[in-house]
C-alpha cells in the first residue's frame, strides 16, 4: 500500500512566510518599547521645592517616576519648555502656577503652585536697632532690617497697641522703667523681634547757675565801719566777746564745690575693678563715691538683660569673667548714670555669655 504524502500550503509562496515572520517580529518590537515605556499617570513622582516660593527665587522641579524616559515641563508662565528630567526655573511675577509634566510623550501630571511678593522666610527674626537705655520724655530714633520687608509694626509697650507702621518711627516715652519693644514684620507674628530697653528719669539741671558776686547786702559795709579818726577801742569788743558765736556753716559755694567732687575714673580702671568684685577682692561699695552712692543704676548685660549694679555685683562675684565691652555714661557731675558691659563666664574650660 502506498503512503499519501500531503504537503500543506504547498502552493503559498514562501515570501509569504518572510512577511508575516517580519511582522510578527516588528510586533514583538512595538509591544517591549511600549512595555518598557508603560508609566501609571495615577502614580506620577515629581517634586517641586523651593526655600520660598517668591518671585525671582530659584524653584526646583524634579521627576522621579518609575519607567519615565522622556520628560516635558511646562512651568505655567509661557516662557520655553525644558526636557531635563531636572532642572530650575524662576518665576518673575506673583500669581497661581500651574505645572504640567509630560512623560514618555503620553502621560501628562499637573500641580499648581503659588508665587508670592512678599518674603516669609522662616528661622531667622528682624533686628531691632535701638539705644539699650534711654531718657523719658526725649524723641528716640528707632531702626529695623529684615530681608524683604515691606510692612512693620512698632509696638513700645506703653498702651499694649501698635504705635507706628514705618520703618523709621520716632517715639518719646512717657514713663520710666524697663520697655519691652516689638516689632512684627510683613504680618509674620510667629517670628516677632523682641528687645527689652530701660527708660531713665530725666536730669534735672538748674537754669541759671549761682552767682556769688551779683549778690547784694541789705546794708552797704561803710555802715558798720568806725568814723576816721584817732584810734580808738571800739566798744563792741568788749561787748562781743561775751555773745556766743555759732560754728561756721558752709558758704552755698563751699558746698557747690563739694558736690562737684566727685572722683574721676575711665572705663579700663572701672574694668579692674569689676574683675577684683569678679575674684572677690572687693565689693560694690568700693564703687560708691563714683556711682554717687547709687547702688541701683542700670547695668545692660550683654545687650539682653538689665538689672541694679548691686545686683549685677552679686551676679559675678566669684566668677572667671573676661570683659569684652565696657561703656560707661555719666552726668555733668561725673557720677555714673549706667553702663553697658559685654562679657564671657569661663564654665567648663570654654568662655560662654550668661
Amino acid at each position: 500500500m502506498k503512503k499519501i504524502k500531503i504537503n500543506l500550503f504547498s502552493n503559498v509562496d514562501p515570501k509569504v512566510y518572510i512577511s508575516l515572520g517580519i511582522l510578527l517580529l516588528l510586533s514583538l518590537i512595538v509591544l517591549f518599547y511600549q512595555y518598557t515605556r508603560h508609566v501609571d499617570c495615577e502614580n506620577a513622582k515629581f517634586i517641586i521645592h523651593s526655600d520660598e516660593f517668591m518671585i525671582n527665587r530659584v524653584v526646583e522641579f524634579y521627576d522621579n517616576t518609575e519607567g519615565a524616559k522622556s520628560w516635558d515641563w511646562d512651568f505655567g508662565d509661557g516662557t520655553t519648555r525644558d526636557r531635563r528630567q531636572r532642572t530650575f526655573h524662576k518665576y518673575m511675577k506673583p500669581g497661581e502656577y500651574i505645572v504640567k509634566l509630560k512623560i514618555n510623550g503620553n502621560c501628562v501630571h499637573e500641580k499648581l503652585i503659588t508665587i508670592s511678593s512678599i518674603s516669609q522666610q522662616k528661622g531667622y527674626l528682624p533686628t531691632i536697632i535701638s539705644p539699650n537705655v534711654v531718657t523719658v520724655g526725649e524723641s528716640i530714633s528707632f531702626d529695623a532690617f529684615k530681608e524683604d520687608g515691606e510692612s512693620w509694626e512698632w509696638s513700645f509697650g506703653e498702651n499694649g497697641g501698635t504705635d507706628a507702621l514705618e520703618r523709621n518711627p520716632s517715639y518719646k516715652f512717657k514713663s520710666v522703667g524697663e520697655k519691652k519693644i516689638t516689632l512684627i514684620v510683613n504680618g509674620d507674628v510667629e517670628h516677632t523681634a523682641v528687645k527689652t530697653i530701660y527708660v531713665a528719669p530725666k536730669t534735672i539741671i538748674a537754669k541759671q547757675k549761682i552767682d556769688m558776686k551779683s549778690y547784694e547786702f541789705e546794708r552797704p559795709h561803710v555802715a558798720f565801719s568806725l568814723p576816721v579818726g584817732s584810734a580808738q577801742k571800739d566798744p563792741l569788743v568788749d561787748m562781743l566777746q561775751y555773745i556766743p558765736v555759732s560754728p561756721k556753716s558752709k558758704s552755698k559755694k563751699d558746698s557747690i564745690a563739694a558736690e562737684n567732687k566727685v572722683p574721676e575714673i575711665s572705663n579700663e580702671q572701672f574694668q579692674l575693678l569689676l574683675n577684683q568684685v569678679a575674684a572677690q577682692l572687693k565689693t560694690k561699695d568700693d564703687f560708691k563715691d563714683y556711682l554717687c552712692g547709687r547702688f541701683d543704676i542700670p547695668v545692660v548685660v550683654n545687650d539682653k538683660k538689665l538689672v541694679p549694679f548691686d545686683q549685677f555685683c552679686q551676679l559675678i562675684s566669684g566668677k572667671k569673667i573676661k570683659i569684652n565691652a565696657l561703656r560707661i555714661n555719666k552726668d555733668q557731675k561725673n557720677c555714673i548714670q549706667n553702663l553697658n558691659i559685654q562679657y564671657k563666664v569661663k564654665k567648663m574650660m570654654i568662655w560662654v555669655k550668661e
